[in-house]
């Protein structure tokens, strides 16, 4: 039977949900880009959403921003930030870039002040994250390397984003083109 899965994939049936949550049909196998837009994510809390933020129409689904808004939020103070919808776009992207087949994991988004400041000398008082303008992330079975590489590809492309290279992730803003890394420092 056309239109069926065999034995799907964890992410197929997430976005298969999320687009049916919507009103959408489900995706089809190939691979072509789809018109609505998708995110994956998994925050430090093992909390996790697959959702459909932007519309066919172009439109944002605010339902699914105000829920990313949630998972972005500081998580050490509970405390929600500004989540522009560019940074999403730009993690989009990316993720798009490695497939639909695992999720982003989410190690830092929105930052408080105060959880700014308790990270130590490797967090700038002036941080995107305290404007919601920055994520660190990770991607299970990628390299930190490929992801900050896949990331300079699309600045590129963008001409703007800040991209640091860190053991376990990688820095990403919505500021202008910087780039930077801490690999082997604690």
């Amino acid at each position: 039977m056309r239109g069926i899965m065999r034995n799907p994939s964890r992410r197929q049936v997430l976005i298969a949900a999320a687009a049916g949550a919507v009103g959408l049909p489900p995706p089809s196998p190939a691979r072509a880009r789809p018109t609505q837009q998708l995110l994956w994510v998994v925050n430090q809390r093992n909390e996790e959403l697959a959702t459909t933020y932007k519309r066919a129409d172009g439109g944002y689904d605010l339902n699914a921003l105000a829920r990313l808004q949630h998972l972005f939020r500081d998580v050490r103070e509970n405390v929600p930030g500004p989540l522009p919808p560019m940074l999403i776009e730009l993690l989009a992207i990316l993720q798009e870039s490695f497939g639909f087949d695992r999720p982003i994991n989410l190690h830092s988004g929105y930052r408080t002040p105060r959880t700014n400041a308790s990270i130590g000398e490797g967090a700038s008082p002036r941080s995107y994250h305290l404007h919601g303008m920055a994520a660190d992330i990770a991607m299970r079975g990628i390299a930190p390397l490929d992801l900050a590489l896949a990331a300079h590809s699309i600045s590129q492309r963008l001409g703007m984003m800040g991209i640091g290279l860190y053991n376990r992730f990688v820095h990403v803003d919505i500021g202008p083109t910087a780039r930077w890394t801490r690999i082997g420092r604690s």
